[in-house]
């Protein structure tokens, strides 16, 4: 367990802040982060200085940020580094909860498992400079809340606090908290009184409540039409993807076919150790899948809500389902530990066979994810890679001589090759977090008519403006040419 875990830490952290922040949606965040970071402002995120309601979540996850911001300074490390913290909290979390419930296989298979689900890995999560990570630790916390309920009925305080916490990283979606939450309290029936059901609530909206009452003296319901009507509803009434595709995308992820592999393992050591004729083995898979069903049914609820959610809404977005993802490493840890206590009453060829076959299956998934992804991240000649190490070694080498001015880009790659005056948010995140400048949208034109600004220019595009440009002083001379309005 100590290895896997090991393992879950270098691929969290390794090269974290190599690659370019991508646009999808860290180059947001972390440009958001930052300008609230110099503004001094915790509450109210903006985007190149104006207010965002494009990114319309509350702000919990760009707070830490902030923080981690003024821990290491400003840099892509800085602003990853709280996705992966929190994705090694996650892990050590579960393993502490198997634990407590002497599911001890489960514990040591679990780390596996996590650092195989290579997609937490590669986008949008622990790696990234988002929001789905702190989300994700606090869905854990209300799964595993529910849970413990059943016997420990004070669970619940932790529960709302959870949900309401969840709502501060990505708003709306914590209702998938609540709707599981309704579907499992048929288990947890026993744990409701006046007193807990209203305290859990408090816990649940004081927080969200407070942040709304702030926001409100500040922009009115602007924010709240932009989270709730424009992000939701908005979603919903442009819906047009097909219904099945959560389902592909989660029955092709690489824990299902862990689980799917762990099925086949249980359903053969199942058969080979039948003891009698009189009680087959079709008696005994049928009762071992009772039993599994309904010790783990909120795992399953969890996996399976997410999914359905998404699917009939026709929202989808890959990293919508992750918490699936994490509920079936869950439960493949579950099934594991099933298999080695019960199916092989801990005999040792099951304990080699699952170890044998859960390794090797991990591993198919986990040395592609170390090998290009992680190992690999940032040194691909990517063109804004090559925008953000200039910019740092420009920055290094005049201090913050431009910092403030105005600034043109024009760029070899581009999200949107139709659109040629405009920053895209992978060029801005660097050029303000690490040089400050003031990002401004427009043409070579605008850049001369504008006498105290710079100019970005990928050398590839050099000579389809070399005529206008020629005789501006160079800056700075790389990937990209940092040009002034100076004439030599």
């Amino acid at each position: 367990m100590a290895a896997f875990i090991g393992l879950i830490t270098y691929m969290l952290f390794h090269n974290l802040g190599n690659a370019h922040l991508i646009q999808t949606d860290e180059a947001y965040h972390a440009t958001n982060a930052y300008e609230m970071l110099k503004q001094g402002n915790w509450i109210i995120n903006s985007y190149r200085y104006a207010i965002d309601y494009f990114n319309s979540k509350p702000p919990l996850c760009l707070d830490f940020m902030i923080l981690s911001y003024k821990i290491f300074g400003v840099s892509a490390f800085a602003a990853r580094f709280p996705s992966a913290l929190f994705g090694l909290i996650t892990c050590v979390i579960i393993i502490i909860f198997f634990f407590r419930q002497k599911n001890f296989y489960s514990a040591v298979l679990f780390p596996l498992y996590f650092a195989a689900s290579s997609r937490l890995f590669t986008f949008h999560m622990y790696r990234a400079a988002e929001m789905d990570a702190l989300f994700n630790l606090f869905f854990v916390l209300a799964m595993i809340s529910l849970y413990e309920m059943r016997t420990k009925h004070n669970f619940m305080y932790l529960y709302g606090l959870s949900l309401g916490l969840a709502f501060m990283c990505k708003g709306p979606h914590a209702a998938l908290i609540f709707f599981i939450g309704l579907l499992y309290i048929p288990k947890i029936k026993q744990a409701f009184t006046v007193k807990r059901t209203i305290v859990s609530a408090i816990l649940a909206a004081i927080i969200p409540a407070v942040w709304m009452i702030k926001r409100y003296t500040f922009d009115g319901t602007k924010l709240f039409e932009s989270l709730f009507v424009g992000e939701v509803s908005g979603r919903l009434s442009e819906a047009d993807q097909s219904i099945f595709m959560p389902f592909e995308y989660f029955f092709k992820s690489s824990i299902m076919i862990i689980f799917a592999a762990l099925l086949v393992v249980l359903i053969l050591l199942t058969i080979i150790s039948a003891k009698t004729a009189a009680k087959s083995s079709t008696t005994t898979i049928t009762s071992g899948r009772r039993t599994f069903i309904s010790a783990n049914y909120l795992f399953i609820l969890w996996a399976l809500i997410p999914v359905i959610f998404f699917s009939v809404t026709r929202s989808f977005n890959d990293w919508y389902i992750y918490t699936s993802v994490i509920a079936m490493c869950m439960l493949s840890s579950r099934l594991a530990d099933c298999i080695i206590t019960e199916s092989c009453a801990e005999r040792l060829y099951g304990q080699i066979i699952i170890g044998a076959v859960s390794i090797a299956l991990a591993l198919t998934f986990i040395t592609p994810t170390i090998k290009y992804d992680v190992n690999l991240a940032g040194i691909g000649g990517h063109p804004v890679d090559q925008f953000t190490n200039d910019i740092k070694n420009f920055s290094e080498n005049c201090g913050d001589e431009y910092s403030g001015v105005n600034a043109y880009l024009i760029s070899y790659f581009r999200i949107n090759e139709a659109v040629e005056d405009h920053w895209e948010p992978e060029y801005v995140a660097p050029a303000e977090m690490y040089l400050d400048v003031i990002p401004v949208d427009g043409t070579i034109d605008n850049f001369l008519n504008d006498p105290d600004a710079i100019l970005f220019i990928d050398k590839r595009r050099w000579e389809e403006f070399a005529p206008i440009l020629t005789g501006h002083v160079i800056l700075w001379d790389d990937s990209y040419l940092i040009m002034s309005n100076d004439i030599y």
